[in-house]
């Protein structure tokens, strides 16, 4: 059956709302996409975030929720697809990929955040 956008039923129509704004990136969809925190269902995640945001202290369950979630983030594969990125960009965002699992204080944390905007990766 086809929608009044030549569309079939349950599809949507290719507009530039639903596709990445980098051709070469994948959708929020896909497996290999990296997922943001405010997606995350369980709830804990996003009070870690928010006391982070906060500048409020963060517990080690805190601190063990955000690097696994910076970790998701930043070894998406999607971030290996930027046809902008060059050699400086490439070793910034291993040296992030390297530093995730030694992030263990805010200050860690808030240089880690520091270095992923300027790379453009910016999970928050």
């Amino acid at each position: 059956m086809r929608g009044k956008r030549g569309e079939r039923a349950g599809e949507r129509a290719d507009t530039p709302h639903n596709r990445p704004l980098n051709p070469s990136l994948p959708l929020p969809s896909d497996p290999t996409a990296p997922k943001y925190w405010t997606y995350e269902t369980g709830g804990e995640l996003a009070a870690s975030i928010g006391k982070l945001l906060r500048v409020e202290s963060l517990s080690d369950r805190d601190y063990e929720l955000i690097r696994a979630y910076f970790k998701q983030w930043i070894d998406s594969p999607a971030w290996d697809m930027n046809p902008m990125q060059d050699a400086a960009g490439a070793a910034a965002l291993a040296a992030l990929r390297a530093g995730v699992d030694g992030l263990k204080t805010a200050s860690d944390i808030h240089e880690w955040l520091r270095l992923a905007d300027q790379t453009g990766v910016d999970p928050l």
